[in-house]
């Protein structure tokens, strides 16, 4: 036998913790019931299970104990003999990036129409593992077979016509390279999407169609395209369009969709052939044949492993804990003595009586849970008459009176928060007193008492320095103050100046009375305070930011395109559509 979590075992030390806790436990209840009623009345007033069943109930509890510590820890003996089956297709998509694919024959290019053809095949493959490759002169797979869709996508959105170094069009070396990633060689249900034209400079197909059958991979096809065909268009180095490609006797190339080999390669391999259209992109056919093959099992193989035996020790557990909470199963009671003891525990303290009960009930911490829970929702009221009664069943919790004063803020009533506050942020040792000193801060400020904000600030900072939201609140109760005060001394000028006159202006008077309000405080709002980050961490506005990293991606792009044309130059001769 053996353990699958041995660790667990470690539980079997709080027996000896579950010992000690019941004598305190039982300690703890007769000084209490000594405080109600004297001991030489207990047998007549208190109604007590004899001693023994103290004793069976323990060691019921510590079996309890120990068959839970050693079910966790996962009892295994024996084997087990279990048949395997996995489901799923491997699906590499095969996509034409050729300078043919920019044609604009269909609207609104060839490779936009293949691109969105292939995105409502990623949607309609959920489940299934997917790889990239993008084919040209030469293909180069981008993403390996993985379940992360998005990844694929990702990769698809950045694809463009032309962005390999080789140039032309070879589905041959294409078919062989999506080949290459079907690395499980046991593993069946493997398909090859192919999103193209159809035009093949190369002359490999037969090498690629071999290669496929030979391995068992079924070839679907999405031709993208029209029979008449349209020229080719031409890019320089900097993506600019310079008219149409010409062959080699000065004659516009004109590409035409060659749904002959399409056929051809899905015909031969058992897949499906369709074309994209902008009415109808047509990957619902490929889709369902997919899906059909998701049904069959693609691999059986048995495993074996140690069989589970946790359910002995478990149902133990159970058994052993259940049956302690029920004994002794009857109780011989004496009504007219509990009746007795419960008046005098009444009569003595009624308080106490409900405080016990609200503790027992767990109220405090359901009215805490539902005043957060209508915090969030934003039902402030509702909020604070949850807090304000939890904070009236542990008035000494400071948990519960941080959570009033903070719902009093929310609520509008920021006279009432401000000793809570106070006294809360009064203890620098207490684990709120931060928290409580930093709200000191803002409830002041929202009664535009900045100085006092200041100073709840700077009392925050001295517990939390390193806390950025306190020092821009600070920054921003020291401007507000600074320009209160500004105001004031122009309020003193100003009113001394029309003392002096004896027929002032009405006007006049009007704009002096304006300047000595205080403009209404005003709290940053998210995308302020998102910009004023950026700004302090950056060094410069988010917009400036944002436009120099689009910059910088526009010249990499044309640098990328600029390399590209010098390898093309370097490589081919002739056809490079």
């Amino acid at each position: 036998m053996n353990f699958a979590a041995p660790l667990w075992l470690l539980l079997l030390v709080a027996i000896p913790v579950l010992l000690a806790v019941e004598a305190w436990c039982v300690r703890r209840d007769r000084e209490r019931t000594a405080q109600l009623v004297a001991r030489p009345l207990w047998p007549k007033v208190v109604a007590r299970p004899a001693e023994a069943w103290r004793w069976v109930r323990l060691g019921l509890f510590s079996l309890g104990v120990a068959g839970l510590a050693i079910a966790l820890a996962g009892p295994r003996w024996g084997v087990v003999r279990e048949k395997l089956q996995r489901e799923g297709v491997d699906v590499v998509l095969l996509v034409d990036t050729s300078g043919s694919m920019a044609a604009e024959d269909v609207q609104p290019s060839r490779f936009a129409l293949a691109r969105l053809a292939l995105r409502s095949l990623l949607d309609a493959l959920e489940g299934d593992r997917l790889a990239l490759v993008a084919l040209e002169g030469e293909a180069y797979p981008l993403v390996p077979l993985t379940l992360d869709a998005g990844a694929v996508a990702l990769f698809l959105e950045s694809m463009e016509p032309g962005m390999l170094p080789t140039p032309g069009t070879s589905l041959g070396a294409g078919l062989e390279a999506a080949l290459s990633l079907f690395v499980d060689e046991q593993r069946a249900n493997k398909v090859v999407v192919l999103v193209s034209d159809g035009e093949d400079l190369e002359g490999a197909v037969e090498r690629g169609l071999r290669a496929a059958r030979s391995k068992g991979v079924i070839v679907h096809t999405v031709g993208v395209g029209t029979a008449a065909g349209a020229p080719v268009p031409h890019f320089d180095a900097e993506g600019r369009r310079q008219g149409f490609k010409k062959d080699g006797d000065g004659r516009v190339v004109v590409s035409r969709l060659d749904e002959g080999v399409l056929q051809r390669l899905a015909r031969e391999t058992g897949g499906v052939y369709t074309r994209a259209t902008p009415a109808n992109t047509g990957v619902w056919q490929i889709a369902a044949a997919v899906r059909g093959m998701e049904q069959k099992s693609l691999a059986q193989e048995y495993s074996y492993r140690p069989k589970e035996r946790y359910q002995w020790p478990l149902g133990v557990a159970l058994l052993a804990i259940t049956v302690g909470l029920l004994l002794p199963l009857r109780l011989r009671r004496q009504p007219g003595a509990l009746a007795l003891a419960l008046a005098l525990g009444v009569a003595a303290a009624p308080a106490q009586a409900s405080d016990v009960l609200g503790e027992i009930t767990l109220k405090p911490q359901r009215e805490t849970r539902a005043g957060k829970k209508a915090w969030k929702e934003g039902d402030f009221p509702r909020a604070l008459e949850r807090f304000q009664s939890a904070s009236s069943l542990r008035p000494e919790d400071e948990r519960a009176l941080f959570n009033l004063a903070d719902a009093l803020v929310a609520s509008g009533q920021v006279e009432e928060a401000i000793p809570l506050l106070q006294a809360l942020g009064s203890q620098p040792t207490s684990p709120l007193a931060a928290a409580a000193r930093y709200n000191l801060g803002n409830a002041l400020f929202y009664k535009q008492d900045y100085e006092g904000a200041v100073q709840a600030y700077r009392g925050a900072l001295q517990l939390i320095p390193g806390d950025e939201d306190t020092r821009r609140n600070l920054e921003l109760a020291l401007r507000r103050l600074q320009e209160q005060q500004q105001q004031q001394r122009q309020g003193q000028q100003g009113g001394q100046r029309q003392e002096r006159r004896e027929t002032p202006r009405e006007d006049q008077q009007q704009r002096q009375g304006d300047g000595q309000q205080p403009p209404e405080p005003r709290q940053p709002t998210p995308e302020e305070q998102e910009r004023q980050r950026f700004q302090r961490e950056v060094g410069m506005p988010k917009e400036r930011a944002m436009q120099l990293l689009e910059a910088l991606q526009q010249n990499e792009k044309a640098e990328h395109r600029r390399r590209l044309a010098k390898l093309r130059e370097g490589k081919r001769e002739g056809r490079d559509w």
